[in-house]
């Protein structure tokens, strides 16, 4: 089972879409962004346990990864995945990763992007889907705090006063499914062909990640918007 709730998220953790996608990311400490999240509630962004793999290398050189779904209930024996039950043959392949793939519009550069985070940050989430109704009609300031490489750090969502008239039934472009598109669905027996051959059998996207990562600051900058309450203010 790849998916999981805010209520299950401490139980987790220790390519067929057509179009590119393309990851939000803030690089440097005090960044900004301004994004619609795809969703209104929790239950709109939930959590997957996957595993990560290595299917290529990029031009540069460098190891390109995907995520792939785990099989395993949390708690469940470890047969119930193939990737699990590698845990003393290739612990790399067998850690379970809790992971959050957040849909958001991104307003800089005009385009849909997937979000990732870990589960620390579905507390952030929850709060502030909780304490802004429609969340996803409000133009939200994504803030990074922390520097490259910095464990510790962690993102601040703030709620604007910009007006856009944004809804998502209006996105002209398709929002990427999170378990076929950004995380690969494989079966039982999928997966333990990829266990003795380290690759899933006929399978291109092993050397087609189908992943854009962009920065939110190729975009021109944006006007400054009127207002910014913190999550924290609404205590």
């Amino acid at each position: 089972m790849p998916r999981f709730s805010y209520e299950e998220a401490d139980n987790y953790g220790s390519q067929n879409f057509e179009g590119k996608i393309n990851y939000f990311q803030l690089r440097k400490d005090g960044e900004k962004a301004y994004i619609h999240l795809l969703g209104n509630d929790m239950n709109d962004f939930p959590g997957y346990a996957v595993h990560q793999i290595t299917v290529g290398q990029s031009k540069a050189g460098k190891d390109v990864h995907r995520y792939v779904n785990c099989l395993r209930e949390a708690g469940a024996p470890v047969t119930e995945c193939p990737f699990c039950a590698e845990g003393k043959h290739n612990p790399e392949l067998s850690k379970v990763y809790a992971k959050l793939f957040i849909p958001v519009y991104n307003c800089d550069t005009d385009e849909v992007q997937i979000w990732e985070r870990g589960k620390k940050f579905f507390r952030t989430l929850a709060s502030y889907c909780s304490h802004n109704p429609n969340v996803s009609e409000i133009v939200t300031e994504v803030e990074r705090q922390g520097a490259v490489g910095d464990t510790a750090t962690t993102y601040g969502l703030y709620p604007t006063d910009e007006k856009d008239d944004f809804k998502m039934e209006n996105i002209s472009e398709d929002i990427p499914e999170i378990l076929g598109d950004v995380v690969l669905d494989k079966s039982f027996d999928e997966m333990d062909y990829y266990v003795k051959h380290n690759e899933f059998e006929g399978d291109k996207s092993n050397s087609d990640s189908g992943v854009t990562r962009r920065d939110s600051g190729e975009a021109t900058s944006r006007r400054t918007p009127t207002r910014r309450r913190s999550v924290e203010d609404e205590y």
